[in-house]
């Protein structure tokens, strides 16, 4: 992957090339940022560029435009582009599965993790990740075998390149067995040995490893260069593209995920959902029903289904206040509805609302049972909405 993929980050991207051309490069770094900022592709690009044999670098001092890039051409990019140079080595969030259902590791999905990535571009998410594998309910982590195949990948003599690249994604996933196992490795590690971690929740990982690694912070992607990727590259309309920009708050993988056509069933389910909710003293079998089909439904969706919930929740309030929200998802035919559910929506009472859909989000990503979730939740939103509350 080259920098010029990226969307975005062009200061940090220039930072990096700076490193890399004054031989500061440090022997491990902790890319830390929020889902869909692109804290993996970078750490790839990065890595490429690396070691790419035949550098470009470009004639600008603008911080926005590209300093340098790798060619994209040479052996070693045409390697990188495939995730396949034998130099670079992968350790990701795995679990036992309908082939695999024992001594899981990175090293037995290799070949899935390489399709998952190219097809996602880069921009990869552990709830994409989880339901490309078709895990089901399962929890993905990096155990102590992905441990063991570092130490032993890393202390083999590097094949092609000056460097050995180990990208760790969601590093917050070691489990408590296996991070104590790279506490040397990470310290001191064998000549040519570049180690790039990412993570989206640092406070998940162990000080001792944060400690011997440099953090790169990754910040969500500014709004007009979302924006500009989602029209040239994406073929979003420009009024679209603002409207998902704007709603997905730099976010490029939600972004992604608010198309039309992936929303149109999730906002009927909206829908169906707030009346029911409305109505959840006369409505137990209902609300029951519903919540097995949002427990029937991969936590993917889930996530994006509560995501999507705030944002028309949002919405509704703003039109109670007569505010426009600008691309309306909640137009058109549903028009009518949201013009009569904002008359139960008020700051106090969606402020709690959000909150409740924030911990629901943080319960899915913690395997709550997603049945008793939707059910709980759905409860209390309709006391939210009651009148006689």
């Amino acid at each position: 992957m080259q920098f010029a993929e990226i969307v975005g980050q062009r200061r940090l991207i220039n930072s990096l090339i700076e490193c890399v051309k004054e031989g500061r490069v440090p022997h491990a770094q902790l890319f830390a940022g929020a889902e869909g900022c692109g804290t993996f592709p970078l750490a790839l690009a990065y890595a490429q560029f690396i070691n790419c044999t035949n550098k470009q670098f470009y004639d600008s001092s603008s911080e926005n435009e590209l300093h340098a890039d790798s060619c994209g051409k040479c052996p070693s990019c045409l390697k990188y582009k495939n995730l396949a140079h034998p130099d670079l080595h992968f350790i990701f969030p795995n679990t036992t599965t309908k082939k695999i259902d024992k001594n899981n590791e990175s090293a037995l999905f290799m070949d899935l993790f390489r399709e998952f990535v190219l097809e996602k571009q880069g921009y990869i998410d552990i709830n994409s990740w989880l339901d490309f594998l078709k895990a089901e309910n399962k929890q993905a982590e990096i155990n102590v075998r992905d441990a063991n195949s570092i130490i032993k990948d890393l202390t083999m003599t590097a094949y092609e390149s000056p460097h050995k690249v180990m990208i760790i994604w969601c590093a917050d996933r070691l489990r408590h067995d296996a991070a104590p196992k790279l506490l040397k490795i990470l310290e001191e590690p064998y000549n040519g040995t570049l180690f790039l971690l990412i993570s989206e929740n640092t406070e998940a990982i162990l000080p001792t490893i944060i400690s011997r690694t440099q953090l790169v912070k990754v910040l969500s992607i500014e709004g007009e260069d979302l924006q500009t990727y989602l029209v040239e590259n994406r073929g979003f309309e420009t009024s679209e593209a603002e409207y998902l920009s704007a709603s997905s708050e730099g976010n490029l993988i939600k972004a992604l995920q608010l198309d039309e056509q992936n929303n149109k069933e999730l906002i009927e389910m909206f829908i169906e959902w707030t009346r029911v909710a409305f109505m959840y003293k006369a409505k137990a079998i209902e609300i029951m029903a519903l919540s097995e089909r949002f427990s029937k439904m991969s936590r993917e969706r889930q996530q994006s289904f509560l995501s999507m919930a705030s944002d028309l929740f949002r919405e509704s309030l703003l039109a109670s206040m007569g505010v426009s929200f600008g691309v309306e998802m909640l137009g058109g035919e549903n028009k009518e509805y949201k013009t009569k559910f904002s008359r139960f929506l008020n700051n106090e009472n969606t402020e709690r609302i959000f909150s409740l859909l924030k911990q629901a989000q943080y319960h899915i990503i913690r395997n709550a049972n997603t049945k008793i979730l939707f059910f709980d939740l759905t409860l209390k939103i309709g006391i939210q909405l009651s009148p006689n509350k």
